[in-house]
């Protein structure tokens, strides 16, 4: 009967550990520097008849909205798992059009030459193929740390930036309604 409670206790603490969507897996804690960060939320954007990419926001501690989110300053993490293959320019001008739709045109401009930069990191990169991760890190003593697969592709400065690409998934107009109430634990 211990043997049994042992093996049952030990999937159920396994099961604990990562949270899966579709076969796409989220640990529920990860380490960014010296930041210890556990998984807020994750869901899955959906397009027509196609999931294109998994998304967990990961933080300090657990926040249920994003005016919460927002004003944490701390180390955060946004984690993309591509579920269908994309055009890297096609992903680009989504992130930009996903800023547009979240501030006005004067607001949206002033982050051009950012998206720009961001544009540059993913140069030579023409798509972005099923189950490539793409993380987007915030680091507050670093800024926007954008990985690949696990390489750092570059780094861009600016708090406001990084906010402005979190507007896409949990801002006033997000991507999707339920991926952003999935991001923030609902």
């Amino acid at each position: 009967m211990k043997k049994l409670l042992a093996i049952v206790m030990l999937c159920i603490s396994v099961q604990a550990g990562a949270l899966e969507l579709d076969g796409v897996k989220f640990e529920d804690k990860v380490q960014l520097g010296n930041a210890p960060l556990v998984l807020n939320g994750a869901g899955i954007r959906s397009a027509v008849f196609w999931d294109v990419y998994a998304a967990g926001l990961y933080l300090g501690e657990k926040k249920n909205t994003a005016a919460a989110v927002f004003a944490d300053s701390g180390a955060k993490r946004l984690a993309l798992y591509v579920m269908k293959e994309n055009d890297t320019k096609h992903f680009l001008d989504s992130l930009r059009k996903g800023i547009a739709k979240n501030y006005d045109e004067q607001q949206a401009a002033a982050f051009n030459a950012r998206l720009e930069a961001l544009g540059q990191l993913f140069a030579g990169i023409d798509k972005l193929n099923k189950a490539d991760l793409i993380d987007f890190d915030w680091l507050p003593a670093e800024g926007l740390r954008v990985s690949l697969n696990g390489k750092e592709l570059g780094k861009i400065e600016g708090a406001d930036f990084y906010q402005a690409l979190l507007a896409i998934w949990i801002g006033d107009k997000p991507a999707k309604d339920k991926l952003k109430r999935e991001l923030l634990g609902a």
